[in-house]
């Protein structure tokens, strides 16, 4: 007996529940040391988390500049082009965390409710802190 590919697909999508059919829904937001709190409280709080991560970012990303420069094995031209690369991955993890963190995508996700602004600062948070914790790995220095 044979069976088409088609014949098993219309199978399957007769068998699925109907939630899976409907619109598709998230309210995803990683998990903060803010999640205690709610409303304004959140926002403020998550506020001077991502001031802080974003300090420790700066520091992380001068240290890698710094770990660059003082590569010994590296010709100035070889540390130019180096330098150029972890700029030019740095704009685009830049790009990458405000197009899937700040703007339509979170939105679209919350249906513009509520807990919008959170999560989006939430997920600013993560990505900043994963960023930081990368770059503090791949380039240390010994201080």
């Amino acid at each position: 007996m044979r069976h088409s590919i088609y014949g098993l697909g219309l199978m399957i999508a007769v068998g699925l529940p109907t939630a899976f059919l409907g619109k598709a829904s998230a309210q995803w937001a990683p998990s903060t040391s803010c999640d205690q709190f709610g409303g304004y409280e959140l926002e403020n709080c998550l506020n001077k988390a991502l001031a802080t991560a974003d300090t420790a970012l700066n520091d992380a990303y001068k240290k890698a500049e710094a770990a660059i420069a003082a590569d010994s094995d590296a010709s100035a031209d070889d540390k130019k082009a180096w330098l150029g690369n972890l700029v030019a991955a740095q704009r685009a993890w830049v790009a990458f965390r405000d197009a899937n963190c700040k703007f339509d995508l979170i939105a679209a996700e919350w249906d513009s409710g509520s807990g919008t602004t959170s999560a989006q600062q939430a997920c600013v948070l993560a990505a900043t802190l994963a960023r930081t914790t990368e770059l503090q790995q791949r380039y240390t220095l010994s201080n």
